[in-house]
C-alpha cells in the first residue's frame, strides 16, 4: 500500500526511537507509542523466535495459522517468506488459506498442531479434550505450552496491526 493510501490511526512513531538492533518495521514504529511495553514485547518476541524448543517450521505454521484466523494481512505478508524458508510447502499455505488444518498435505503431528491451536482459536475456554490429547501424543509439555505462548503473542500483535490498520512493509518478506 502506498504511503499516500495509508489507513494508519495513529502516526508511526520515528525509526530513532527504536533500539538500534530492532528493524524499523511499521509493527515496531506503532508499538513504539508504548516505551514501557515495547522492551518486553521485544523480548517475548525473540524468545518466541530464538528460544523455544519450537521448529523453525513449526513456528512459522503457528504464525501463519494466527495470521490466517486473525484475518490479519500484515502478519500473512511478513511470515510466507520465513514460512517457505523453514519448509511450509505452497500446498500447505494454499491449505491454511482455506482454513483447512488437516488432510493429505499435513503430517499426523502437523495435524496435532494446527487442530490444537485452530481448537483455542475457537475457544480458549474450552479446547476439546480429544484434540488435547492429540496433541499431546506429538508433544512434550514444553512444547504444548510454547505453542499457546507463541500463538498468543501473534494473536497479540495481530490485535495491534488489525485496530490500527498497520501498513504493510513496502518491500515485504514473501
Amino acid at each position: 500500500m502506498a504511503s499516500s493510501e495509508s489507513l494508519v490511526r495513529v502516526p508511526y512513531r520515528s525509526a530513532s526511537v527504536l533500539p538500534k538492533t530492532i528493524p524499523p518495521l511499521n509493527l515496531f514504529r506503532m508499538l513504539a507509542h508504548s516505551p514501557t511495553t515495547l522492551p518486553h514485547i521485544l523480548s517475548l518476541g525473540t524468545a518466541c523466535f530464538r528460544d523455544t524448543s519450537l521448529s523453525p517450521y513449526q513456528r512459522e505454521l503457528v504464525c501463519l495459522l494466527v495470521a490466517k484466523r486473525a484475518q490479519c494481512d500484515y502478519q500473512w505478508e511478513q511470515h510466507l517468506g520465513p514460512g517457505r524458508t523453514a519448509g511450509i510447502t505452497e500446498d500447505q499455505i494454499s491449505a491454511i488459506a482455506a482454513g483447512e488444518f488437516c488432510g493429505s498435505v499435513w503430517t499426523a503431528q502437523d495435524a496435532a498442531l494446527l487442530g490444537l491451536l485452530d481448537a483455542s482459536f475457537e475457544n480458549s475456554q474450552v479446547v476439546n479434550d480429544t484434540i488435547f490429547a492429540k496433541a499431546k501424543e506429538f508433544f512434550s509439555d514444553q512444547v504444548l505450552v510454547e505453542l499457546l505462548v507463541v500463538q498468543g503473542f501473534h494473536c497479540s500483535m495481530a490485535r495491534v496491526i488489525n485496530v490500527f490498520k498497520v501498513d504493510p512493509e513496502q518491500s515485504g518478506r514473501s
